[in-house]
């Protein structure tokens, strides 16, 4: 187009295309917010990536965060249980210490010759008067004869009645085990020593399970009857009393008599040595 068309047009036209001032400015109008749309899609672009890389850094953070207070609380916790066990055990020890300083006060009765089932153990008349009682024996005496009773550890239904007692019998039973030079400091043998030095002979003597160490009171014969159940003498042995079992199936003192069976013969080739 020539220079003077040009002026022609705009001369005509002096709003370019547009037929009037306002259409003009629409035109206007509509070309920048086509330019800010523009410029908004790139900078939201640069925005939206940065923010995404962000946000990647950010969980990754997250993660890293979580997984450390997961392990530091789990290894408190283990920390906690750990002290909580040492703690108790600590108290279980004492208890025991506790326990073997006690004398014996006779809180549970469930062991003696006359209750429950242990009087068809013993053999021991019913009109018998004990004149004996400690946490091992018991003596009786009836029409001039007398009788020795071995008791057994006490069982888990004494536990409330005498909780020092049974934490401490069932501890002795365990060092009984362990080694045959406990005997020399067992009260049980040095009770058994007091008896034989107070009494002297006996014509009768029974026991059951830790009881059965009354057979080695003294030894059977023919003026000496004896009932031994479910012995549980380790390395020491019952003698040559019979080893009686309970006519009730006892798979505890089943064990129990093997144990003695065992470890007495164990004892006896070591001592032949």
């Amino acid at each position: 187009m020539g220079f003077w068309k040009k002026v022609e047009h705009w001369a005509t036209h002096p709003f370019g295309d547009a037929h009037n001032a306002k259409q003009f400015v629409q035109q206007a109008a509509n070309t920048t917010n086509r330019a800010d749309k523009a410029l908004a899609g790139l900078y939201g672009g640069i925005i939206t990536g940065g923010i995404s890389t962000e946000m990647g850094l950010m969980h990754e953070g997250v993660e890293d965060i979580t997984k450390d207070f997961v392990k530091n609380k789990v290894s408190r916790q283990i920390t906690r249980e750990v002290r909580k066990g040492k703690k108790q055990l600590g108290a279980f020890k004492r208890k025991i210490v506790k326990a073997a300083r006690v004398p014996y006060k006779g809180k549970s009765q469930d062991n003696s010759a006359m209750i429950g089932g242990n009087p068809r153990m013993a053999g021991i008349p019913k009109e018998a008067k004990r004149v004996y009682d400690s946490r091992y024996f018991e003596v009786y005496e009836y029409r001039g004869k007398k009788y020795l009773w071995g008791k057994p550890t006490l069982g888990p239904n004494s536990f409330r009645k005498d909780p020092a007692g049974f934490v401490r019998e069932w501890g002795e039973n365990a060092l009984r085990a362990r080694s045959p030079k406990y005997r020399r400091s067992d009260p049980l043998e040095k009770d058994m020593a007091k008896i034989k030095q107070k009494f002297g002979r006996m014509d009768h003597i029974s026991g059951y399970s830790r009881g059965a160490a009354a057979a080695r009171y003294q030894s059977a014969d023919k003026n000496t009857t004896s009932r031994i159940f479910g012995s549980y003498a380790p390395y020491a042995g019952i003698g040559n009393h019979r080893n009686r079992r309970r006519r009730r199936f006892d798979p505890i003192h089943v064990g129990a008599r093997g144990i003695t069976k065992y470890t007495y013969a164990k004892n006896r080739a070591y001592n032949m040595l």
